[in-house]
């Protein structure tokens, strides 16, 4: 078979697409190889499912060139030569979809041709139709600089030489205005990337040119640029975590706009979502609440999706949280509902693991295991909730040997990490403390263990599953009291 980033492009396609590159490589213009041609019509034929037995490259050869012996040097050129039509093809069609990139580019064309009438009806046209746009994304504030750029630029060719003509406060202002809004939107965004990314990963990178940028931030200066603001309360939400108005400020501006933010919203939304769960780590369980809310919203809306598809996170957190407010028929619904939504490669991990995790809250051990041993996954952190769920499933079933085992080989997955933040760690390992604890006083009906246990517990900081751990030796200490 054809085996090439060629297929694989192909395999991209919708059908109109199929369609509309057809009209494309058969134009003189972009393509003037008749084989090449050919050699698309008989991809063409096979689309989409593209059979391994009839496009074998002999086979292809042979029908675009009857008669004649296979030379592979001949089919990987033509193929090479496809393969660059359908990158123009690919290229043309963003460029022709996106009329400011369009006007961006025909700028130079008109400005280098002196077409100053043109030019300066284009630059305008531009500006009237941002004026008029709603959603007020990172691209907006991108077209907005570009087109006050080049409106001085074609200023500067107009009145070459006489500065006061064109340098005048009303056009210095309206272009510092947009570079600084553009500037300061990709700064902000890519610092809260950063911050999420050292949080999540135990990353160490050097923050101190996003830092000396935040220190002379006044946040006052942009309040007429609500995206500014949002990403300034990301990074607050890091920096000083413990100072709850910003994570208000934040979902309150993300509900106001969110139909004037595009394609942003789910990355804020997400944004939101992390927070509450850091605190929901820290004990604060009133955020929980919150989750829900978000979640609901997103699905609603149906600005979880990126990439096209449903995040892993996003799945697994709705599973989870929903098992936690105790709705199991909704989580159901859910888990069979999104499936497909995710991405093929991860989809029967998580799919599996939802279902694992629901059948544990309902007490269906064996149906837990059942579905957990169809998980297969390399994504660090779900390996980790694989781990904490067949603990709390070994535990439940009585499992005591297997149990030990498993805790000591999950503890030593933890020690030998290094991409695991200690945060992260802290809370893998008094799971697994706690829980070793409680299944060796268990086994060795250590009855006034239970009870030091669970007065050690109610000291501790919030740890996950810390709630399941503590009633597990409640139940304990009560029923050894009962006999």
């Amino acid at each position: 078979m054809i085996k090439s980033g060629l297929i694989d492009a192909f395999k991209s396609f919708s059908p109109k697409e199929i369609k509309d590159f057809s009209e494309f490589v058969s134009s003189p213009y972009f393509n003037k190889n008749l084989n090449v041609v050919k050699l698309f019509e008989v991809i063409r034929k096979n689309y989409p499912a593209f059979d391994n037995e009839k496009m074998e490259k002999e086979k292809v050869f042979k029908k675009i060139f009857p008669g004649k012996p296979y030379k592979d040097s001949t089919m990987r050129l033509l193929m090479h030569y496809l393969y660059y039509v359908v990158e123009k093809y690919l290229a043309y069609t963003r460029f022709s979809n996106n009329e400011y990139l369009f006007k961006d580019t025909l700028f130079y064309e008109l400005q280098e041709r002196r077409l100053y009438r043109d030019l300066e009806k284009t630059i305008d046209q531009v500006n009237a139709e941002l004026d008029k746009v709603n959603i007020r994304d990172d691209e907006y504030y991108r077209n907005r600089f570009i087109f006050a750029e080049h409106k001085l630029d074609y200023l500067g060719n107009i009145y070459l030489g006489k500065y006061e003509k064109y340098l005048t406060k009303e056009n210095l202002e309206y272009f510092t205005d947009n570079i600084t809004n553009y500037y300061l939107i990709s700064v902000l965004k890519y610092y809260s990337i950063t911050l999420n990314t050292m949080y999540l990963y135990n990353v160490k990178i050097d923050t101190a040119v996003f830092e000396r940028i935040l220190s002379n931030f006044d946040p006052e200066q942009f309040k007429n640029v609500p995206l500014i603001i949002i990403y300034y309360n990301i990074i607050m939400l890091f920096i000083k975590p413990e100072e709850i108005e910003y994570y208000n400020e934040l979902k309150e501006l993300v509900v106001k706009y969110e139909n004037n933010i595009g394609h942003l919203i789910g990355d804020l939304y997400i944004n939101l979502e992390n927070y509450c769960h850091r605190k929901i780590r820290e004990g604060k369980l009133e955020f929980t609440d919150d989750v829900h809310y978000f979640y609901k919203l997103e699905l609603n809306k149906g600005t979880y999706i990126s990439h096209g598809c449903m995040p892993n996170t996003f799945y697994t957190s709705c599973v989870v949280n929903g098992c936690r407010m105790t709705d199991y028929d909704w989580v159901r619904k859910f888990i069979e509902k999104y499936r497909d939504e995710l991405h093929e490669d991860s989809r029967d991990a998580y799919y599996y693991y939802g279902l694992a995790f629901l059948e544990n809250e309902l007490k269906n051990y064996e149906k837990a295991l059942q579905h957990l041993a169809k998980v297969k996954s390399e994504e660090l952190y779900l390996k980790m909730d694989i781990r904490q769920l067949q603990c709390r499933i070994y535990y439940s079933l009585v499992w005591n040997i297997p149990l030990q085992s498993l805790l000591e080989t999950f503890k030593k997955t933890i020690q030998n990490n290094k991409f695991m933040t200690e945060s992260r760690k802290i809370q893998y390992m008094k799971f697994i403390r706690y829980l070793t604890q409680l299944n060796n006083f268990r086994y060795k009906g250590d009855v006034k263990g239970y009870s030091v246990l669970k007065d050690e517990l109610d000291k501790d900081s919030y740890f996950t599953y810390k709630p399941w751990i503590t009633e597990a030796a409640r139940e304990l200490l009560a029923k050894s009291k009962n006999q």
